[in-house]
């Protein structure tokens, strides 16, 4: 009868040692079990350039989800279909990671696994891994493991071999497993053609979570994954935060103008990128100093992500695209509101724009800066300008109505309260936050009409009432549900 042993690939110590003979050949799985990570997602995380190679990664496993491919399929074609890829769009990807390599595998090498193996001649010793070949030795390069035996399909024959199983692999190689010989594997179901030949087997509890993920900067990355959620991501600052600045610069008039509003949505996502050092750097001052700081699971998950110099990269194309979308009559009235009445060039105004635009994030990050340096007590104070500087920095370049200005201060005023209440210790949940903008906007509007009518009796003023009313509604009916169980 077979005897099969289990160890936890995040252990560290009291590792065990095989029995078997030392007559036998030890065959050893590579993804999740020698490397606690997979090898070839490593591989696609340091593909450069990332900006344009990983959204096609992320389609085509898109893809095999809208299609409804079954995991067989999945198996076979998608981590292959990935790797014919990258190597098409950038030949040297292979080259660089062979660079980058060596670090990935000190990092992410499973030491448990590499302690027990120490008294096993390299030899004796045969990688097996539906893995590519040359990613795999690329890891092993400068390891112990480096003059081991690796059975893996390369990187442009992986779907034959995952079809046929890693047992035709070693059997096409002139390997063929024995009762002598020991599996070490995570996956028992992906190696059950080797289980059944060999003696023995050594399961290797794979544990997925137990190293920081080498993660590539993705813009947005940090606010939708590691601050908060990508439902969060949506619902608040797509479908709450834009929405405002839309509402209070792109209704000066009620006249439609496209280029305006493209330039304003990729204003306001390039302040969003600026504004994640922000979150990360509050994220790692509460890690230092608060004795219970408030951090999410995927903050130590992603411990090393880097947002420089990325982020601030980001941030000026994305300003630049912006001003190159307003069109030669918006720059130049957004010229004239600087104050600038002489003519440029077109890359002469985009230039003293986007220069202008810049220094409004740099000061909403110096802002930021401060918040984070500052005690809780103060940061309650701080806290109003930071976000005064975050949505209302665009009057640097656009004008903005009566009713959009009391918009903003509306939003403020809601944005402020909910975080004055929390660092107060009170109950946010009995604040309706959304109910507190639609108040403060009625009353800004009637001092408005007050001065003059027209200001309010318009399209305008119409749209945004709505909107604040409409995203009021859905809190004012959960709340009062809420409450009325509570009496129940």
């Amino acid at each position: 009868m077979k005897k099969s042993k289990q160890t936890s690939a995040g252990s560290q110590t009291g590792t065990m040692q095989t029995s078997h003979s030392d007559e036998g050949r030890y065959y050893v799985d590579f993804d999740h079990t020698l490397l606690r990570s997979n090898s070839t997602q490593a591989f696609l995380r340091v593909a450069r350039p990332f900006a344009f190679i990983w959204p096609l990664i992320v389609v085509i496993g898109l893809a095999f989800r809208l299609f409804k491919a079954n995991a067989r399929t999945r198996f076979i074609w998608e981590d292959a279909i990935k790797l014919r890829v990258v190597r098409w769009l950038n030949p040297f990807a292979l080259s660089r990671f062979k660079r980058v390599a060596p670090e990935i595998a000190a990092e992410h090498l499973n030491r448990d696994v590499i302690a027990q193996l120490a008294s096993i001649p390299k030899e004796r010793i045969t990688i097996v891994s539906f893995g590519a070949q040359e990613i795999i030795s690329a890891l092993l390069s400068e390891t112990e493991f480096a003059k081991c035996e690796i059975v893996a399909p390369t990187i442009m024959s992986g779907p034959n071999d995952r079809r046929l199983g890693k047992l035709a692999m070693l059997e096409r190689y002139g390997r063929v497993p024995g009762p002598k010989d020991v599996l070490m594997t995570d996956n028992l179901e992906d190696d059950a053609d080797i289980d059944a030949a060999v003696g023995e087997t050594v399961h290797i509890e794979a544990d997925h979570d137990s190293y920081a993920y080498r993660q590539p900067y993705i813009p947005f990355f940090y606010t939708a994954k590691i601050k908060r959620t990508p439902g969060f991501f949506v619902k608040q600052v797509v479908l709450e935060e834009l929405p405002i600045v839309l509402l209070a610069f792109g209704l000066a008039t009620f006249a439609w103008n496209l280029s305006l509003w493209v330039c304003l949505i990729l204003l306001f996502l390039a302040m969003i990128l600026s504004y994640e050092l922000g979150y990360a750097e509050n994220d790692r001052v509460g890690e230092r100093k608060e004795s219970a700081p408030k951090l999410t699971e995927g903050f130590y998950k992603y411990h090393n992500y880097k947002l420089l110099p990325h982020a601030w990269i980001y941030a000026v194309a994305l300003t630049v695209l912006a001003f190159v979308a307003l069109g030669g009559e918006g720059r130049a009235a957004a010229l004239e509101h600087l104050g600038l009445s002489v003519s440029f060039s077109l890359w002469q105004s985009i230039g003293i724009l986007s220069a202008a635009w810049i220094g409004v994030m740099v000061v909403a990050r110096l802002i930021f800066w401060a918040f984070n340096q500052a005690p809780l007590l103060w940061r309650v104070y701080i806290y109003a300008p930071l976000h005064i500087a975050k949505y209302l920095g665009f009057v640097v370049l656009f004008p903005i109505s009566a009713v959009g200005l009391i918009l903003v201060y509306a939003h403020i005023v809601r944005t402020w309260s909910n975080y004055a209440v929390r660092r107060a210790g009170g109950d946010v949940d009995f604040l309706l936050s959304q109910l507190v903008r639609t108040l403060f906007l009625v009353f800004g509007f009637a001092i408005l009409g007050s001065i003059n009518l027209d200001l309010v009796l318009n399209w305008p003023a119409a749209i945004i009432l709505a909107f604040c009313v409409i995203r009021a509604i859905p809190e004012m009916l959960k709340k009062a549900g809420s409450t009325q169980r509570g009496f129940e």
